[in-house]
């Protein structure tokens, strides 16, 4: 059973508890998944009582150190000591790394884009829209939202849809607007990092729902929702970000029902939904609860980011002062840009010739990579890639980046105390050409062939 080597007399006890966890999880003392004596048992070790030890593993949590299930215990965070960060900026000595970490727009693809920019700044009125604008959006522009959802399946008024900079700050501001400090939002067991970071901040407690090949689990979440007070649900049912699943009908109405008969928030993130076919979203199906998230930034590039969100009447007015609150507006120019292009038709051209591309890139990764389980979709922006026994994730990350490669492992992507699984993302579009998408592949199989003993020889 674990108990703390030494506690800093210096600190608050509680605070002097937190600290000696943190010193031994970094120590590799205490491993990633290992679970924690009882809250009861450590008191008794160290000789403090209950509250004491109550406070000291809160304090853990909110620093992300460790994770509780209710009925199973306290677990160290499968995510510890691994960087959830998802921006270049993190990692800026890396610069002559091949980009298979962060999955980006088709830069490549891009001249529809510029001569609308071109255009937009020659022809449009920019005094209008260099001014301040309704934190909703403009009316025009909330229209053009409500046709870009559309094309996801996703009926709704214009006056149901909000203008965000981006999904990211769409996330936080559902967050910050219909949840508090405390408050269980279920997710996949692996979900967007933006999301666990967003939660962090904002003190939202994650609840892990378990996955297999399909992505997750109905039942599953049915009995968090009876073992705990869970108040909403973030998800990507459609294009499943890391693992690319997509939920089949079956799985899609069994949680609408258990979204119904719980009232739960759900949190519909579409950012790949472009890239193949699709279903009607889970937001057509709960017209009181659901929210979506309509991104555009990897169609449009990440200079004209916006994400149009469709939401129910009862959230729309808190929504919108978050909005307001974290950037006041998403920015005018930007949306009118990426308006333009809606309405001229251009946009189905570039995301037929994106997807195109994609196309190609999945071969290429599949060609590369064969004997090797990958999960994929056609047109993909990224592939998953499980590992061979003796891998983990984490390795695997390390011995890329080693060999000039990064990927991102399983762990960044793992909510809670859960183990994570021996895998990887592989992002496509990182790389700039599919020439250096087929270096960065040929880095990854010769690492592979080698074996998790003999990575260090791979320079």
């Amino acid at each position: 059973m674990w108990k703390p080597q030494r506690l800093d007399d210096t600190l608050p006890l509680y605070r002097a508890i937190a600290e000696a966890i943190a010193r031994d999880v970094a120590a590799g003392a205490l491993r990633p998944g290992e679970r924690l004596p009882t809250q009861r048992q450590l008191a008794a070790g160290i000789g403090v009582d209950l509250s004491t030890v109550t406070r000291a593993l809160k304090e853990c949590e909110r620093r992300g150190l460790v994770s509780g299930a209710v009925g199973r215990g306290t677990f160290v965070a499968a995510d510890t000591g691994v960087s959830v960060a998802m921006s270049r900026s993190a990692d800026s000595a890396d610069a002559s790394l091949i980009e298979m970490g962060l999955v980006l727009p088709l830069y490549g693809i891009e001249a529809t884009v510029i001569d609308e920019v071109r255009a937009a700044l020659l022809e449009v009125d920019l005094s209008r829209f260099l001014r301040y604008a309704d934190p909703a959006g403009m009316p025009e522009h909330r229209r053009i939202g409500a046709r870009w959802l559309a094309r996801s399946g996703l009926k709704v008024a214009p006056e149901s849809v909000l203008v965000t900079s981006g999904s990211q700050n769409a996330i936080t501001c559902a967050l910050m607007a219909l949840f508090g400090p405390g408050d269980h939002l279920a997710v996949d067991e692996l979900t967007f990092p933006g999301l666990k970071t967003a939660a962090r901040m904002l003190n939202v407690r994650l609840v892990p729902i378990p996955m297999d090949e399909q992505g997750m689990v109905p039942e599953a979440l049915g009995a968090a929702c009876r073992r705990e007070r869970v108040r909403g649900l973030y998800l990507m049912p459609e294009f499943h970000n890391p693992t690319t699943s997509a939920l089949p009908d079956e799985r899609r109405e069994k949680i609408r029902r258990i979204v119904e008969r719980n009232d739960l928030i759900v949190m519909e993130d579409d950012a790949y939904g472009h890239t193949g076919t699709r279903k009607p979203p889970l937001a057509a199906r709960l017209p009181r609860n659901g929210i979506f998230f309509g991104g555009t930034s990897k169609v449009f590039g990440a200079g004209l980011r916006c994400s149009f969100v469709a939401a129910p009447p009862r959230y729309l007015a808190s929504l919108e002062r978050a909005i307001h609150t974290t950037v006041w507006m998403a920015s005018p120019l930007a949306t009118e840009i990426i308006a333009r292009v809606v309405e001229s038709g251009r946009a189905d051209d570039l995301v037929r010739a994106e997807n195109q591309e994609a196309r190609a890139r999945t071969a290429l990764a599949l060609k590369k990579l064969a004997g090797h389980t990958v999960r994929a979709r056609a047109s993909g922006f990224f592939v998953w890639l499980e590992l061979p026994q003796g891998w983990t994730g984490r390795e695997l990350e390390l011995a890329a980046r080693e060999a000039g490669v990064r990927v991102f492992c399983a762990e960044k992507f793992t909510v809670g105390g859960g183990t994570a699984p021996a895998a990887v993302r592989v992002s496509l579009t990182g790389p700039e050409t599919q020439a250096e998408l087929g270096r960065g592949l040929d880095v990854l199989a010769g690492i592979l062939s080698r074996g998790p003993a003999n990575h260090e020889a791979i320079l």
